[in-house]
């Protein structure tokens, strides 16, 4: 007696099923080429060569300082760090001239307040010397260079 409800019931959703119209929707998008996808405009499967960017040919304090990408970014270093690096505890070139001792008697930017601070650790006691996540420079702060942008930035300049 149990089984004659069941069976009524899968015959009547079977008929329903079949009867039922597909519901139109609206049509599907064509696919998106690859050539239009990023900021080179050719497929995502070439691998172009990139330009050579050409560097600034100056030495450090003789260009005027580049304004800066956004507000709050770090400012650009000067052409021609390739020789500073690579940054060791034993050999740091840009405290030569930038630490605070040293830069008012080269004429260089000092480095800023914040990078005496420890500012996961102790944002509030500042040290005399570099705090650790601040000491490799060229991590935030990157070369000069003559390229053109890559994007517009509608932001800070």
């Amino acid at each position: 007696m149990r089984r004659l409800p069941l069976v009524i019931l899968a015959f009547s959703t079977a008929a329903a099923l079949v009867a039922a119209k597909p519901a139109k929707g609206p049509a599907p998008a064509a696919p998106v080429p690859d050539s239009t996808i990023g900021l080179s405009r050719t497929s995502v499967f070439s691998v172009p060569a990139p330009p050579a960017i050409a560097k600034a040919a100056a030495e450090p304090g003789t260009r005027p300082r580049l304004p800066r990408a956004f507000a709050g970014s770090p400012p650009a270093l000067p052409p021609g760090v390739a020789e500073f690096l690579p940054i060791t505890r034993a050999r740091h070139a840009c405290l030569e001239c930038h630490d605070r001792p040293n830069a008012a008697e080269v004429e260089a930017v000092p480095v800023p307040a914040s990078h005496y601070r420890d500012l996961r650790q102790a944002p509030a006691v500042e040290r005399q010397t570099i705090a650790g996540a601040r000491y490799v420079c060229v991590s935030c702060h990157v070369p000069q260079t003559e390229a053109p942008p890559l994007v517009g930035n509608r932001g800070g300049r």
